[in-house]
């Protein structure tokens, strides 16, 4: 028998005999990838949670709060109760067997998990459909059809794990190659640049009106299209993150038409990042998603959308769990297939996210027991993040159209137990 040679890390020897990887040997396109948000400072803050677990006088503090990324369990922010019953039941059926464990659960929350289990009668630790559980997948078409006024279909519908791997996906089927470019907003989330630097395209920015309340005025698209054109890149897409992400602007409704215009007339697909619908605190200003929008333009242009949405933000907070859908409108068939093949190549998105997004997209209804238990602890969170808003602005407004934040990043969130000025047991948050 031959004695196995004796390699030394980072030799040739080694690197020919069992293919080590070394930095110039993976794909370039992940080293030139970054995402900030979990990044170096990420990466030494856990050095510094380890230093202190070791010595608690290592440092002059006693605490760090990681505020990089939009987490606000990690913060003390509380689930929801009703959420969090109904997932009990559903993880651990046997509850359902046990009157007098029952007996603590209210019967609106005991009656959606019997509804969730007839639908799944597999239970939640198989593999769903690729796309989702349909009745979930029905769930959220119902909650468009409501928000919209307009009809969703349950085959529109594609569930994910969170907003995020339905951006990668559809980035990943629209890109052909590397003269193909997406238009993505400057400031952006770093989500785009990532996925776009992964897939060796072309990040084209576009600014954002600072001046006009963070607006996307379409000379600004026109402008990136035509430099990106001139250098020979073929634009495919168009990112807009409305609610805005980091800027917390609400688009006006003529803004979301001249947006769906522009994409129509220059045949983009509309990617429309709507994760933050529920965190709009202006009246003035109020959420108008762009399915809406669309579907009320007379004639209604020829367009390719798609739509997400996440049970990270808005008051759920849900990140860990990682549910999410995308809604998409206006494809070929033949395109939606392919969509399902790339969902089906990952078998299914995580169950467990895909009930809480039937959780978020059907909460409990007026004179539901639950009821209003369930909206106390939603205001109080909503309460909370638009107090942080208002104070993230300076309180007087420097000429007529200008609008304060309107949206609460999730990492502010500091909360404490409480009870509600209705009374009602719930969380309070500063």
């Amino acid at each position: 028998m031959h004695s196995p040679p004796a390699f030394r890390a980072g030799s040739l020897e080694l690197r020919r005999g069992l293919a080590a990887l070394a930095l110039p040997d993976i794909n370039q396109q992940v080293v030139k990838a970054e995402y900030a948000v979990r990044g170096a400072i990420i990466l030494r803050a856990a050095e510094i949670k380890e230093e202190m677990a070791k010595n608690a006088s290592a440092f002059p503090f006693d605490k760090l709060v990681e505020c990089n990324i939009g987490n606000p369990q990690a913060l003390k922010q509380q689930p929801l109760t009703f959420n969090r019953q109904v997932l009990s039941l559903l993880t651990f059926p046997a509850l359902l067997e046990m009157p007098a464990l029952l007996e603590s659960f209210p019967p609106d929350a005991v009656a959606r998990a019997k509804e969730y289990l007839a639908a799944i009668p597999q239970g939640i630790g198989a593999y769903s459909d690729s796309q989702g559980f349909p009745i979930v997948c029905q769930q959220v078409a119902d909650f468009i059809s409501a928000r919209d006024g307009h009809p969703a279909s349950r085959e529109d519908i594609f569930l994910t794990d969170g907003a995020s791997k339905g951006v990668q996906l559809m980035i990943k089927l629209i890109l052909r190659n590397e003269q193909d470019g997406v238009l993505v907003p400057i400031p952006q989330y770093p989500l785009y640049s990532a996925t776009l630097a992964l897939e060796n395209a072309n990040f084209v920015g576009y600014y954002l009106s600072e001046e006009s309340a963070w607006a996307l005025p379409v000379e600004e698209l026109e402008r990136s299209l035509d430099s990106a054109k001139s250098k020979g890149i073929n634009m495919r897409a168009l990112v807009v993150i409305n609610p805005g992400n980091p800027t917390g602007n609400s688009l006006p409704v003529e803004n979301v038409r001249d947006i769906i215009n522009f994409c129509s007339r220059n045949d983009l697909v509309l990617m429309a990042d709507e994760v933050y619908q529920e965190n709009v605190y202006d009246s003035a200003r109020p959420f108008n998603s762009f399915k809406k929008v669309l579907r009320e333009m007379s004639p209604e242009p020829p367009l390719q959308l798609v739509s997400f949405h996440s049970t990270s933000k808005g008051f759920l907070g849900e990140c860990g769990l990682r549910g999410g859908y995308m809604e998409v409108i206006g494809f070929d068939p033949q395109v939606k297939a392919q969509i399902l093949k790339m969902a089906s190549i990952g078998l299914c998105s995580n169950t467990v996210g895909q009930l809480v997004t039937g959780l978020m997209v059907q909460p409990p209804k007026p004179g539901d027991a639950s009821y209003e238990s369930y909206m106390a602890e939603k205001q109080g969170i909503l309460g909370s993040l638009k107090r942080r808003a208002v104070k993230l602005v300076p309180a007087r407004r420097t000429h007529a159209d200008a609008r304060p934040l309107l949206l609460a990043r999730a990492c502010t969130h500091t909360c404490a137990h409480g009870r509600t000025r209705t009374g009602v047991p719930a969380r309070a948050y500063p």
